[in-house]
């Protein structure tokens, strides 16, 4: 009776070791997973995933969108009132969320109606097709 209880001591010991090596291998796989991914996206271009790209169309009404987007909320959240002019330039950067880092000319009604650049990081997920302005600095 005792050699079958260690037995089955071993037995269990030697499951559970086995279950923790499982899931320690489905949580890398999950992370390698996410990381990969991210870094390359199954569909899309993958010639320049990882690196940022430049935007040759300026004048696109997306890219606008975003523009004024960023100089709208700039506006919100630092109490400005700048106005939107044109995108300077502009580049993105793909994965599994879409960063847009951007130069706009915008003017400041209040102070000297001026046209200054500034540079806005935008990033807009893919899902949910949510903006978020992580960061707006200038003049520059």
């Amino acid at each position: 009776m005792f050699i079958s209880l260690s037995h089955s001591k071993m037995f269990l010991t030697h499951n559970m070791s086995s279950i923790y090596q499982t899931i320690f291998l489905a949580i890398l796989v999950f992370c390698l997973g996410s990381t990969y991914c991210d870094v390359f996206p199954i569909f899309g271009d993958k010639t320049h995933v990882g690196s940022w790209r430049p935007m040759k169309n300026l004048t696109d009404i997306k890219v606008v969108e975003i523009g004024e987007f960023a100089v709208g909320e700039h506006n919100i959240r630092d109490k400005t009132e700048l106005l939107f002019q044109k995108l300077i330039e502009a580049e993105t950067l793909q994965g599994y969320a879409t960063k847009y880092n951007l130069t706009i000319s915008a003017k400041d009604g209040v102070r000297d109606n001026i046209a200054k650049n500034y540079v806005a990081l935008v990033v807009e997920e893919q899902i949910m097709k949510v903006l978020h302005l992580v960061s707006f600095k200038g003049p520059i």
